[in-house]
């Protein structure tokens, strides 16, 4: 018989909101109750929150600030203002969840284990019987997708990247069990049957650095933001992609555009203001605006195709200021555990959450888990699992 612990099963129920498959989502009605059970879970946890008496850290509340103003931008454009203000709350709910369970982490790593699971393993199950597809919508931009159970190849990163580094700080915790190893199978199985090259790029720095002696003991977080930073302004702002042509063009067999981003980089550039942005408006808004090609208009530029210049065209250069400014603290915090293998797997987490920025949008909100947990490192590194060892290491 399996045995849950009380704590893992609310955390557990608390996380289902957060994890809603593709194919369940276009399930008649799913919209509501699963809008309906957020807002429940939401009101749930921010009680629970004040009944606790816990309070956030700056970093934290930068977090919530920076959606704050996108929400803001949102309703004074008339965007997507629902969406974005329930996207406002999940995320807070998000945060609440994890500073709530920073004193009882393995509970909450219990319960994101096994969401993973079941819902890698259930997608892998969709690839090994529907190769083709397990179901299709149509796309304005794209014509006929070809999609399974958690949507369509390009939308796995929002999954299997922090599937991949819960799996790498689960080893930690549980030496005992295997489980971590057999997710980490399953996510890259998967890519045998469909990826994207955001994905395998992202996926394949953080296994290399998590498990290369040399890596870990070189690419440190002050390292890591500094190469991710500078990597950012040559190929985005000076538009220099030359060097990466062995990579893009040999291995990935992409042109050196990523699939006409640079032109929706420079059309994100040019309507990037200081202090004002435009939200969350539209999809065909949005492609009005970044999707300019000059002879034609792609409907498929719904967004910036990179993290930094959306947020500024959400939200201006000050959500972006903002933004690398948690990075930083994130890092900084990183760098001061180094001597912790979980501080390692965090830091080479967001090494590659940041690299996949620079072709998508990382907004998803598993995707953005890979931030805010490190925000929190220092109350759940010490609680690991039988490992005295490390606690020594810390606590001296």
């Amino acid at each position: 018989m399996i045995k849950i612990q009380k704590n893992v099963l609310i955390a557990f129920l608390a996380l289902i909101i957060f994890f809603e498959p593709t194919y369940i989502s276009i399930l008649p009605h799913e919209g509501i109750l699963y809008n309906i059970l957020k807002l429940i879970t939401a009101l749930f946890i921010f009680i629970y929150f004040i009944k606790r008496k816990k309070t956030l850290s700056i970093s934290q509340i930068l977090v919530l600030v920076g959606e704050l103003i996108v929400l803001v931008f949102t309703i004074l454009n008339n965007g997507q203002i629902e969406s974005e203000f329930l996207n406002f709350i999940m995320l807070g709910t998000l945060v609440l969840l994890i500073e709530l369970y920073s004193d009882d982490f393995i509970s909450l790593l219990e319960a994101l284990m096994l969401h993973f699971e079941l819902c890698i393993y259930i997608n892998l199950g969709s690839l090994i019987l529907f190769p083709e597809r397990l179901f299709s919508r149509s796309n304005v931009a794209y014509g006929a997708t070809y999609e399974w159970f958690l949507g369509s190849r390009n939308s796995f990163i929002s999954w299997l990247l922090p599937g991949l580094i819960i799996a790498l700080i689960y080893r930690f915790y549980k030496r005992k069990s295997m489980r971590w190893l057999c997710l980490i199978v399953g996510i890259f199985v998967t890519q045998l049957f469909q990826t994207s090259s955001t994905l395998i790029v992202s996926s394949t720095i953080v296994l290399c650095l998590a498990v290369l002696p040399y890596f870990n003991r070189v690419f440190r977080p002050t390292i890591s933001f500094c190469i991710s930073m500078v990597i950012q302004f040559v190929i985005v702002i000076l538009n220099n992609v030359k060097f990466l042509a062995p990579i893009v063009e040999s291995i990935l067999g992409k042109n050196l555009t990523f699939t006409n981003r640079t032109t929706i980089w420079k059309n994100a550039i040019n309507h990037i203001s200081i202090f004002r942005g435009y939200g969350k408006l539209q999809s065909d808004q949005v492609a009005e605006i970044l999707g300019n090609f000059g002879n034609y208009i792609w409907k498929g530029a719904t967004h910036a195709h990179n993290q930094l210049l959306n947020l500024g065209f959400q939200g201006g250069i000050i959500l972006i200021i903002i933004t690398l400014v948690i990075y930083y603290i994130a890092f900084w915090k990183l760098e001061y555990f180094w001597n912790s293998p979980i501080a390692r797997v965090y830091s080479f987490g967001l090494f590659a959450y940041i690299i996949a920025g620079y072709t998508e949008v990382t907004n998803h909100l598993l995707l953005q888990m890979i931030v805010i947990l490190p925000l929190v490192v220092e109350k759940t590194i010490i609680t690991m699992d039988d490992n005295v060892q490390f606690k020594r290491i810390i606590l001296k």
